[in-house]
């Protein structure tokens, strides 16, 4: 039932893609609206909680709660970051497929950092579906600056990789989940005005279209996603979660195919399947978390 839940998460951040592009936004831009709309849309439930009593749940946490929210918000805006910065260099393809590479420095910490035994097929699942991820993205080869756009990809599998790791951690200590995704969503959204301002990107520019756009975008990727992918990695073992996680781009790839009316091809087809058998392939040995 965890991964049913989690895949459902799953589904909804997979439409992250295509409401960034129909709202045509700058990415850190798109970033940030995404992230302070979310703690928007949080702040109600968090002072319901206080005001029925609760607020020593939402509000009131040790130091090391404190520091874990940060790290979560710093991972997650600097991960947001550096995809884009990625797909700039070396294309939306090549980015997807690294930053997917999470599935492994996830698979080599979890043992490490939860104690979970890693089931005997989830390095040949993981290898079969990045392959198929590679069949299914890299359709039109790498950009110009493929050195660079490496580099920023890199750092989103390793920042997004720290973010679902950190984000265990919050919920194997019990901390009420509408409180970390508020301040998680907060944080980043305050940490990446940074670059918006570096880049020049006024967020008050964005058109009523572009802006209802990006408040869909929150509330789908960002509260329902992430709340049911929460919910779900809190009885998983983090190394499922972050395999069950690779259906993000499979996902995208077919609503691209059905929102947008992108041509799909025979090798993009059979990296969609390639990428299912890994995933399903990555999930079927016996372990125990």
């Amino acid at each position: 039932m965890s991964a049913i839940v989690l895949l459902s998460g799953v589904a909804f951040i997979s439409t992250s893609a295509i409401l960034v592009t129909l709202a045509g936004s700058p990415p850190t831009v798109s970033a940030f609206y995404r992230n302070a709309f979310a703690a928007a849309m949080w702040l109600p439930v968090i002072l319901v909680g206080i005001a029925r009593g609760n607020g020593a749940a939402l509000v009131r946490h040790s130091g090391r709660t404190w520091w874990k929210f940060f790290l979560l918000g710093l991972f997650f805006a600097v991960d947001l970051w550096a995809w884009h910065r990625s797909i700039f260099l070396i294309g939306a393809g090549p980015a997807t497929l690294i930053g997917n590479s999470q599935v492994f420095f996830i698979g080599a910490l979890a043992a490490w950092l939860f104690k979970e035994r890693i089931g005997r097929t989830f390095w040949p699942g993981a290898v079969l579906a990045m392959a198929g991820i590679a069949l299914l993205t890299l359709t039109r080869g790498l950009g110009n600056d493929i050195l660079a756009g490496l580099l920023f990809g890199l750092v989103t599998a390793l920042t997004y990789s720290a973010f679902l790791l950190v984000l265990k951690s919050l919920l194997a200590d019990e901390i009420d989940l509408p409180s970390v995704l508020f301040w998680t969503a907060l944080i980043a959204a305050l940490i990446l005005l940074l670059p918006a301002v570096w880049e020049r990107n006024n967020p008050l520019d964005e058109s009523p279209s572009a802006i209802g756009w990006l408040v869909l975008h929150a509330f789908l990727s960002s509260v329902v996603g992430w709340w049911l992918i929460a919910r779900g990695m809190e009885r998983l073992p983090v190394w499922t979660a972050s395999t069950l996680l690779l259906m993000q781009p499979v996902l995208t790839f077919a609503e691209g195919w059905i929102v947008l009316g992108q041509t799909v091809t025979v090798v993009q087809a059979a990296g969609a399947v390639l990428a299912l058998a890994g995933i399903r392939l990555a999930n079927s040995g016996n372990a125990k978390a």
